[in-house]
């Protein structure tokens, strides 16, 4: 018998019909599940497949629960994982339950694993018998399918966990038997349980990682056995020795627990960055990965599969990595920090980090304690500016030209020295239409990974011209479900975030000494507002003697050099097509970073003068380009309800923010939003 089998199997559930409903005469038995905290249970959502067309019309429907001592308990279908077959189900009142270990790698595999369920071996209506093979699991990052090689998968074992028999813990959850070739199986990988949080559930995953990791500290703090234990036995006989041992991971993800959750994984991948940043000395990132807590980031650190490169010979960094990064923690909790759970975790990185052998990190993380503990929060998200920081992401959404009826695209995020690192793309593409749909789940995924802590990252749309009249700003990283509340997440991201755009037919040049003089000048301002086209605020667009396209270039070029303020070509017309498009090109010649425009052709209005004159009194509002993109933020949405009709303010209602400075040169500063 495996070592794992006695422990696991105390955690194993056989999952049926409630015992009163409409599908209370059915089979007794639909499939396993495991208890993952107290009171809730993983499972596959094929399993309650007969509870959930039920939980549509009864909400909260019930299903039998019954542990490895035939005890019957009642759970209801709390959250079905939207695009994966897993499902939490919530059984009130057994907070007795013995809890498996939940992986906190996000890169497991391959690895040797055991899959353990309850199944019918006798026939339908047979004894349900617990049951465990071994396998070879492969895939399954990102939430993608795992795939288990060589295994036997049989019916009503779905639910049931793949546990890594290496680390003692649960990667995946068993989903089927592979079609076409018996020895191959399917998983859903336990990082999919993520998928919650854009559902709008993060507080239930908070609620349940929490939960979990509080009842194994509860458990190693007592006298019996437990799985930190079992870990603890399972590295010795396999010659593993690590500083980051099973006792003090278990003490300081209980800690975890008990203070604010992240921000998002933006907030997590940003202190794991700074840390692996200052230990390491390497540029190299941790990119890949979607950290939903404080502990996953504690497992990209100590993770050999995730280790970046450049570690000095002979050293075990991962000590030093994960206190490091608990003082980080500590520093982005927001203030005040005198919760019994914020002194505890005080209490910990402190005398963890006096008994480091290395005295940089160990000075480094008592700095950073001592600068959480400063009234202003230290920085707010995490030693901004102290030791160990990172940069901020922002995140660009590439659409190429059109090609053959489609547009290819791809959504990166964009760090603050130009590189870009791509979440998701289509070199197939979508035609225009379809664009906004194509791209939304990258943008999630990639606003995710940016935002960190107070910061909310930019949205720069790197566009060909003829897609300058494309609404953007308008576009949503999430849609509304159904009757649900309204959320931050769903709102038009130009509302929320600064949008700006970039220029695709620039590129073609290169970086120019123009472009770099005037993306330096541009980022710290003064600005001063001039016409894109000189005749069009007096005339509009019917002068009799428009400035032509060489006249154009000249005076832009001339008042680059020669203005009190840093010029900004405004054009109250589209610049996606004709004269627009023409002198734009023209203005990109004289080094031009940014222009004022709207989506309006010329011809669909005749209030040129006004446009004109409210956008120079915008310009000169704002001393820098950055704070004149969170003006322009703040204009779209005073001009989000359509029935208002604000003179002061309509002008703006279809504005466009060209933004476009050298994509290494004068990053911008990162930009704090205030609270909405």
């Amino acid at each position: 018998m495996s070592s794992l089998e006695d422990p696991v199997s105390r955690g194993v559930v056989r999952i049926g019909p409630a015992a009163a409903g409409y599908d209370a005469g059915s089979a007794g038995f639909w499939g396993s599940g495991f208890f993952v905290a107290p009171e809730w249970v993983v499972t596959c959502a094929h399993v309650v497949d007969k509870r959930v067309g039920a939980m549509e019309r009864e909400p909260g429907g019930g299903v039998t629960v019954t542990t490895c001592d035939d005890e019957r308990l009642e759970g209801e279908i709390a959250h079905v994982v939207t695009g994966h077959d897993l499902a939490l189900v919530r059984v009130p009142g057994a907070d007795f339950a013995d809890c498996l270990w939940l992986s906190d790698r996000s890169a497991p595999t391959p690895a040797e694993v055991e899959l353990y369920g309850w199944a019918q071996t006798s026939g339908a209506y047979g004894p349900e018998e617990f049951l465990s093979t071994k396998a070879m699991a492969t895939g399954g990052r990102r939430g993608n399918a795992m795939w288990l090689q060589n295994s036997l998968v049989l019916r009503g074992c779905s639910g049931g966990p793949v546990v890594d028999t290496r680390y003692g813990s649960v990667i995946g959850v068993i989903r089927s038997q592979g079609q076409g070739d018996a020895t191959v199986g399917r998983a859903e990988s336990v990082t999919a349980l993520r998928a919650l949080c854009d559902q709008g559930a993060e507080a239930v995953w908070a609620e349940v990682v929490a939960a979990h990791d509080r009842h194994h500290l509860r458990r190693f703090e007592g006298s019996g056995d437990c799985w930190p234990r079992l870990h603890t036995r399972l590295a010795v006989r396999q010659g593993r020795q690590h500083s980051f041992d099973p006792r003090s991971r278990t003490q300081l993800y209980g800690l975890f627990a008990d203070v604010e959750p992240p921000s998002g994984p933006g907030q997590v991948l940003h202190l794991v960055n700074g840390t692996s940043r200052r230990l390491l000395r390497s540029p190299q990132r941790i990119e890949s990965n979607d950290p939903r807590n404080w502990r996953e980031g504690s497992g990209l650190l100590y993770d050999p599969r995730e280790r970046t490169e450049g570690a000095p010979a002979g050293r075990d960094l991962e000590q030093e990595a994960v206190v490091l990064y608990a003082a980080m923690v500590y520093g982005a909790l927001r203030a005040p920090r005198d919760t019994p759970g914020a002194k505890k975790l005080r209490d910990w990185v402190e005398t963890a980090a006096n008994a480091l052998e290395t005295d940089v990190i160990r000075e480094e993380s008592l700095a950073l304690l001592a600068g959480g503990d400063r009234e202003d929060g230290g920085g707010g998200d995490g030693a901004r500016t102290g030791p160990g920081d990172a940069a901020h992401d922002d995140v660009l959404v590439v659409i190429e030209p059109e090609v053959y009826g489609t547009h290819p695209w791809r959504v990166q995020l964009l760090d603050s020295d130009g590189g870009t690192t791509t979440v998701r793309h289509d070199e197939e593409g979508v035609p225009r239409t379809g664009l906004e749909a194509a791209v939304r789940q990258g943008l999630s995924e990639a606003l995710a990974r940016a935002d960190a802590g107070q910061y909310l990252a930019a949205v720069d749309f790197l566009l060909p011209r003829a897609l300058f009249d494309e609404p953007v700003d308008e576009w949503r990283s999430r849609l509304p479900r159904g009757d649900e509340p309204p959320s931050v997440h769903t709102l038009p991201i130009g509302r929320r975030r600064v949008v700006a755009l970039r220029d695709q037919l620039r590129r073609r040049d290169g970086v120019t000494p123009e472009w770099n003089r005037a993306g330096r000048a541009t980022h710290h301002g003064p600005l001063e507002a001039v016409p894109l086209c000189l005749d069009v605020p007096d005339w509009g667009h019917t002068a009799a003697a428009p400035e032509g396209e060489e006249a154009a270039y000249a005076r832009l070029s001339v008042s680059t050099a020669g203005a009190a303020g840093v010029p900004l070509p405004v054009y109250c017309a589209s610049t996606a097509t004709g004269r627009g498009s023409r002198v734009l090109t023209r203005a990109f010649h004289a080094g031009h970073v940014a222009v004022l425009c709207r989506r309006t052709g010329e011809d669909g209005h005749d209030d040129c003068a006004e446009f004109h004159r409210r956008a120079a009194q915008l310009v000169r509002d704002a001393p820098t380009g950055s704070e004149l993109r969170e003006r322009v933020r703040l204009l779209r949405i005073v001009n989000a309800d359509p029935d208002r009709d604000d003179r002061d303010t309509a002008w703006a209602r279809h504005i466009v923010l060209i933004y476009d400075p050298p994509h290494r040169q004068a990053p911008d500063e990162p930009l704090h939003l205030p609270p909405l």
